[in-house]
């Protein structure tokens, strides 16, 4: 647990882990992120541990979640990646963006 460093999530009993390729058996994969769901989770916080600031945490996380879609995808055949990259709503229909909301299209 001496490298584990983590990042606060809006939930409670999970932190959001900020390790690229955490090998602890309290990382789990949610989406493209990793959560830690260590007892002591909180004590990892990049801020408590005074590594990088909140906002610096946020950046890392992100970033790391975007290094593993990336790389999902780009194991994908065309196929499956021109399928996983559109865009669709709860119920299958083509997202619109935020302009085509307000106008009512």
């Amino acid at each position: 647990m001496d490298k584990c460093l983590t990042i606060e999530l809006s939930l409670l009993n999970i932190s959001g882990c900020l390790v690229e390729k955490p090998e602890c058996g309290y990382a789990h994969k949610l989406g493209f992120g990793m959560v830690c769901r260590h007892p002591d989770h909180t004590k990892f916080h990049a801020h408590v541990a005074a590594t990088m600031t909140k906002d610096e945490a946020c950046v890392l996380y992100d970033k790391l979640r975007r290094k593993r879609r990336d790389e999902f995808m780009a194991s994908l055949d065309e196929t499956s990646r021109e399928f996983f990259s559109h865009q669709t709503g709860f119920f299958g229909q083509s997202l619109q963006t935020p302009e085509e909301s307000l106008r009512g299209i």
